[in-house]
């Protein structure tokens, strides 16, 4: 039991992510800051998330803890971290070319409504 719930209440819950809205994905204080992306800031880029939402189930497993640059130099991406409950029907080989990646993350960036933070 975990926070007074039951195991069958609580397991089926592990590794789901609340999913943010995508306004502002790419504002920025700063031109030169780094942006976390992904539950758990692993991806610092909206090229590597977008590949990677494109190409997980494609690409081997990373023989260890990689960061974003040195899983795409490589051509591989980490294992997940809870794979019981991986969403292989709406990502992770969705065939899409180079120049349909860099046109998602172009319409990600018009994601904007002049917010200043």
């Amino acid at each position: 039991m975990i926070a007074g719930y039951d195991e069958d209440v609580y397991e089926a819950e592990w590794g789901k992510q609340k999913v943010p809205t995508l306004r502002n994905v790419d504002k920025r204080p700063s031109e030169g800051f780094v942006k976390a992306y992904g539950h758990n800031g692993y991806f610092k880029s909206l090229e590597g998330i977008v590949h990677f939402y494109n190409t997980r189930d494609v690409k081997p497993e990373c023989p260890g803890l990689y960061t974003e640059a040195q899983a795409l130099a490589d051509d591989c991406w980490p294992p997940p971290e809870v794979a019981e409950n991986v969403n292989t029907d709406e990502l992770g080989d969705l065939g899409l070319t180079p120049e349909e990646e860099a046109a998602i993350v172009a319409f990600l960036k018009t994601l904007s409504d002049g917010y200043v933070p």
